[in-house]
């Protein structure tokens, strides 16, 4: 069982994929792809870091690619480490059951034919500052900028790279309202439904 969840900043999408993937017994990957990205490549951490997840401006986040992959040579950090995540989300869908946490895998085993199930967490937008002031102790106003930033570099990252666009239901097997059932329940609902799915 292959599964991608993407997910809005501060709808619990991290944790409610961790706790699936607990409840089914499979390997979970999130910050893991980065940092695999960064021990496979020879770029500067820093510089694969910064434009993770961001359709970043290619001139802001320059590189020089001097190794023997004709693919990665002359592009821009944030093209190299997609091309980086990419190979790696398929090589562990390869090896198993596993989930990835955004970073287009949805659409990466898509072109590549690999079955999988494509979930979508969501919140209401005040849920989201509530919540992750809560756990941050930042303030409403610069938690609602800072949500706003994050999901329009998630939107702009994923609809680059995909031609599609992000967090539209039709491009899902289910979105939920994690704020509907709180995390816990929702991970118990999605599992669920990944149960049934693969069943």
């Amino acid at each position: 069982m292959i599964i991608c969840v993407g997910r809005e900043f501060g709808s619990g999408g991290h944790e409610i994929a961790k706790r699936l993937a607990q409840n089914l017994q499979i390997d979970f990957w999130d910050k893991e792809l980065l940092d695999r990205a960064i021990e496979q490549s020879s770029l500067p951490a820093e510089k694969l870091a910064a434009v993770d997840e961001k359709k970043a401006n290619p001139w802001l986040h320059r590189v020089w690619y001097d190794q023997n992959d004709k693919e990665l040579r002359g592009k821009p950090a944030n093209e190299i480490l997609f091309i980086l995540q990419s190979r790696l989300i398929l090589e562990q869908a390869q090896k198993g059951n596993c989930i990835f946490v955004g970073r287009c895998a949805d659409e990466v085993l898509r072109k590549n034919h690999v079955e999988h199930i494509s979930l979508f967490v969501a919140a209401p937008f005040e849920k989201r500052v509530e919540r992750k002031c809560a756990l941050t102790g930042m303030d409403a106003k610069a938690m609602s900028s800072l949500i706003k930033k994050t999901d329009a570099q998630r939107r702009d990252y994923y609809n680059h790279h995909t031609g599609r666009s992000w967090g539209s239901i039709s491009n899902y097997d289910v979105c939920i309202n994690s704020a509907s059932l709180g995390i816990d329940r929702t991970a118990l609902a999605l599992t669920e439904f990944c149960r049934k799915l693969n069943g």
